[in-house]
């Protein structure tokens, strides 16, 4: 069975920040990269041999009827040198369940940067409906940097603990210190993880599967590799979808919009507690929003010592609160647990942050697969101490609650031992690409809607839906949201311009007034 091991709860938050290499050659006139073709026969025309993965790689929660196969890909670690030493790009597929209608391969990408997709598949590919299942065989794949692709591993465990310890996690310090062990251990692998070559790899997995066009469901971070293959190989591009949409002109470059974002969700969580009888955390929005602020203070300044595992600090649950923002089916349990702290009992929350238990991963890595991607995408100006200081002094100004999990992020990027991607923060047109369907819920956090109807404007052709609702991720919500993407990958069908959804997780009631306060 994969495990996925986090350090301290700061490392997992750091990840969870979307919305936590320089590539050699001259730029082509849509700011990427250009890369020899000469040597690239040979990794397009391989054959993918698929076989049924290892049982303990397949998590214990899969049931018996979904049937997994796994397969790699061999791909030139650097592009500029396709005769140079390669690497491999490790798939797993659900095969279509009917053979005769299938369509072709629907790749797919969960975000992070740095999340798995094997494991997204594993846990997520019986959520697509049975009509996309019997349409495309559904496969999932590791970009270079991530799982089993090849991961950038920098520290242990116990080293990056004992880091944070030492520096603290929001220090610049521990952001140095945490670049130059990367630079020690994974330096030949840091320049060559960027998004461009991932979108390379993509294709390469494409003509490897048999397919002309690349047909494609990504998902936050994953709309922007999206984006960047529709903006490399417009020609190849098929039907694809993005939802939880990135825009590459201001991420990851405005911490400040996103950390607002979620300091927005946050408020829509609670105000959709107090809308309904019986809140666990009271009657009022202002004074819950208070408790919470008082109770992160108090673990910052007294951290709560959990069982043999890290303490839990105040940073500890923002990490919490930032995750559920992602998931609107967990807000109901959220209220239940931060009910029972406001009221002196700190057993729930405890559960729930509780580390796995320090001697079984103390000498296991800790993946840097984040920080390797998402560095890159800052422009080589927003790296600068004083960029990261200026940046960092107005997220304490505007998102006081999430302001310290962002600091965490920028911090390493001024030291990052890679450069930035030439065209970091520029718009991808993706003149040429048929037109891509955007989907977006209006209250997400990790990727704000304004993102989306900014990415609408700068692609060549694009269609975006909005679904009234908080939580990351669209399509899964309700009939609405599922019949707007199925339709398309099954039928080519677009929605019709404007189409608005109101799929909501159970329980979950509308804000009753706009969060803006």
């Amino acid at each position: 069975m994969r495990v996925i091991l986090r350090a301290t709860s700061m490392a997992m938050v750091c990840a969870l920040a979307a919305g936590c290499s320089g590539a050699t050659g001259s730029p082509a006139p849509g700011g990427a990269p250009q890369v020899p073709r000469e040597g690239m026969s040979a990794f397009h025309g391989q054959k993918v041999t698929w076989r049924a993965c290892p049982a303990d790689e397949v998590p214990d929660s899969v049931p018996d009827s979904l049937r997994f196969e796994c397969a790699a890909v061999e791909v030139p670690l650097d592009y500029s040198r396709p005769d140079g030493k390669t690497i491999k790009i490790a798939l797993n597929r659900l095969a279509a369940t009917d053979s005769k209608k299938r369509i072709g391969s629907l790749l797919t990408n969960p975000g992070g940067p740095g999340a798995s997709g094997l494991d997204y598949l594993y846990g997520s590919g019986a959520d697509f409906s049975p009509g996309v299942r019997a349409r495309y065989d559904i496969v999932g794949m590791d970009p270079r940097g991530v799982g089993e692709s090849s991961e950038v591993h920098c520290q242990t465990r116990r080293e990056q603990a004992d880091l944070e310890r030492k520096t603290g996690a929001e220090s610049p310090a521990f952001g140095k210190a945490l670049a130059e062990v990367c630079k020690k251990r994974a330096g030949d692998l840091l320049p060559v993880v960027g998004t461009d070559n991932a979108a390379r790899d993509l294709d390469v997995v494409r003509a490897a599967l048999g397919d002309d066009k690349l047909n494609f469901y990504g998902v936050s971070y994953g709309t922007l590799l999206g984006q960047f293959y529709a903006d490399q190989f417009p020609t190849r591009t098929g039907r694809m979808v993005l939802d939880s949409v990135v825009d590459p002109t201001v991420w990851p470059g405005d911490s400040a919009t996103e950390a607002v974002a979620f300091e927005t969700a946050l408020k829509v969580f609670v105000q959709s507690c107090v809308d309904r009888e019986n809140c666990p955390m009271g009657s009022s929005r202002s004074a819950a929003l208070k408790k919470i602020d008082d109770l992160v203070t108090q673990l910052n300044a007294k951290p709560l010592q959990a069982n043999g595992n890290e303490p839990i600090t105040g940073l500890s649950v923002v990490g919490m609160l930032m995750s559920a923002m992602f998931h609107e089916e967990q807000w109901p349990q959220l209220a239940q647990n931060l009910g029972a702290a406001f009221r002196g009992d700190m057993a729930p929350l405890t559960e729930l942050l509780r580390d796995e238990p320090a001697a079984e991963g103390d000498q296991q890595w800790v993946s840097q697969s984040n920080n390797a991607v998402r560095c890159l995408h800052l422009r080589p100006d927003q790296r600068t101490a004083q960029a990261v200081a200026e940046a960092n002094e107005e997220l304490s100004k505007v998102a006081p609650v999430f302001a310290d999990i962002f600091v965490v992020v920028r911090n390493a990027c001024v030291y990052w031992p890679a450069k930035s991607l030439p065209n970091a923060g520029r718009a991808l047109e993706t003149e040429g690409a048929p037109e891509i369907l955007l989907v977006q819920n209006s209250f997400d956090a990790a990727t704000p809607a304004q993102w989306a109807r900014s990415v609408e404007g700068q692609l060549a052709k694009a269609r975006l839906v909005v679904n009234v609702s908080g939580g990351h991720g669209f399509y899964t919500m309700g009939s609405c949201t599922r019949n707007a993407v199925d339709d398309y990958l099954i039928k080519g069908t677009l929605p019709p311009r404007g189409k608005t959804c109101h799929d909501r997780a159970r329980g979950i009631a509308g804000p009753s007034t706009t969060p803006s306060d």
